[in-house]
């Protein structure tokens, strides 16, 4: 995996109620707790504890790259996407949330917004409680569903798909449930799991619910052109945070449009990558 931290935009973000500091937190200790399976999440390459391990190593980098982002312009909800299924978008969020949950004084929720092909549950052995359309549609409690991993991460998790993903997303029913989520938990940190940009419209109308995006561009499957494509999707909805590349050698043509996006952000400054 490789990293390019991407854009440090000055404009402050709207609707959002920032970082804080972490302070008595009733309703977040008294969440029950998430029954994982450690094997699973190894299989899929989940790593809670930091350790001498490259992939933990990557993601603590990449926490620290973004972390002054994240606080300077008060990114409270961050989603994680990618050009098309299948470049890791679920992997990058998962290990991004639990490398975040690594720091003593965050609190992050971890969310499955991928209605269509949720797999959370799936790398962390997990089983949902119910759906997470009944907290969506305000049929259930966040509460209920909320399940703690640790002591500094919460999963919203989902195993049934959701064929009207897009128009469930819309509901003001959707917004109104992340919002008492967020006010009942006091999270320092959301991160969202969200379906691709290209192909559906899913993705759109997730973003007035978010700060900004981390993009995910596949090394070894994403052209130069869906990775242009995703981000003119982007430009001028949301922040767009960072640019991870994934899995495998990065084809030339993926690093040149990579690089041609550093370019706009930046105007051609030098920045970090790793």
């Amino acid at each position: 995996m490789k990293v390019a931290r991407l854009r440090l935009d000055r404009s402050g973000s709207q609707n959002n109620i920032g970082l804080t500091a972490l302070d008595s937190a009733p309703a977040w200790t008294g969440l029950r707790a998430l029954n994982s399976d450690p094997a699973t999440m190894r299989r899929h390459r989940l790593y809670a504890e930091s350790s001498d391990n490259d992939i933990t190593r990557r993601f603590d980098l990449l926490r620290t790259l973004m972390a002054d982002t994240i606080e300077e312009h008060g990114i409270l909800r961050l989603g994680v996407t990618a050009p098309t299924r299948g470049s890791g978008t679920s992997f990058i969020a998962a290990n991004l949330a639990l490398a975040m949950a690594r720091r003593p004084s965050s609190r992050v929720v971890l969310a499955d917004m991928n209605l269509r092909r949720p797999g959370l549950a799936r790398m962390f052995g997990a089983n949902p409680p119910a759906p997470l359309s009944d907290v969506l549609t305000g049929g259930a409690p966040v509460s209920g569903h909320l399940r703690l991993f640790g002591n500094n991460l919460a999963l919203l998790l989902n195993s049934k798909n959701v064929e009207s993903s897009a128009e469930m997303l819309q509901e003001p029913a959707t917004a109104h449930a992340l919002r008492e989520m967020r006010q009942q938990f006091l999270p320092t940190l959301e991160i969202y799991d969200l379906p691709p940009v290209l192909g559906r419209d899913d993705l759109l109308s997730f973003l007035p619910q978010l700060d900004g995006v981390v993009l995910v561009a596949d090394g070894t499957r994403n052209t130069s052109q869906q990775v242009r494509e995703a981000e003119d999707l982007l430009t001028g909805r949301t922040r767009l945070v960072a640019v991870v590349l994934n899995r495998g050698e990065v084809r030339r043509s993926v690093f040149e449009i990579i690089q041609g996006i550093r370019d706009r952000f930046f105007g051609g400054r030098d920045k970090e990558q790793v």
